[in-house]
């Protein structure tokens, strides 16, 4: 049976999610578990030539779900999957705190919150966060995912240095749907949604999760 749009997306969302928080674990551990994530997340950060799909294999096609997609939409759950992936390990990049939301920690809160209040929690004033909204409006006018990506990239790289944390499976879950047409809107919708109606009485509490 076909799955339908938003279930498929909740779908990339759960894997990678699990994904992230395993790659998280290791990287604020210690030993060689730490040692191994550390340098997939550097892989992540620059992927490199024809052999990157090879050498990221083992952490982007390990335990990846049977959707039954189409061959289009399969490369459209990988891609979105590869590109949560890279924002996270530009995220974390030389933290020692979690930059992801953690499963289960205060988890019906915080999946009530997208990528746009993320953005919000980097600059909550919005006469200072002029520079934070063009990023957010570049990925909107984005054509594609790839160039959605390295405006992203940007924001997450802002929010790594401002402490605000993203949840992924939101974030992975949204990378899918932002690659259909009929979904797009819903998208930047709750972005803009959680972005501006954000009133500002737990900033502090957001970013220390």
């Amino acid at each position: 049976m076909t799955l339908s749009l938003y279930r498929a997306a909740a779908l990339v969302g759960t894997c990678t999610d699990a994904k992230v928080q395993r790659l998280q674990r290791a990287y604020l551990g210690s030993g060689a578990s730490s040692a191994n994530a550390r340098a997939a997340l550097a892989r992540l950060r620059h992927p490199g030539g024809a052999s990157s799909w090879l050498s990221e294999g083992a952490l982007l096609f390990s335990n990846l779900p049977d959707l039954e997609l189409s061959e289009r939409d399969e490369g459209r759950f990988i891609k979105a999957v590869r590109a949560a992936l890279e924002l996270y390990a530009w995220h974390q990049q030389a933290r020692e705190e979690p930059m992801a939301v953690v499963t289960g920690e205060d988890d019906a809160q915080a999946r009530r919150r997208s990528f746009g209040l993320s953005c919000r929690l980097v600059e909550p004033d919005l006469d200072e966060a002029a520079g934070v909204r063009r990023k957010l409006l570049s990925v909107e006018a984005a054509h594609d995912l790839d160039e959605a990506r390295h405006h992203l990239r940007a924001l997450v790289q802002l929010m790594r240095t401002g402490n605000a944390r993203v949840d992924y499976w939101l974030l992975a879950r949204d990378l899918y749907l932002m690659q259909f047409d009929a979904a797009r809107g819903d998208v930047f919708m709750r972005w803009s949604r959680d972005y501006y109606g954000y009133r500002g009485e737990s900033a502090n509490e957001q970013k220390e999760q």
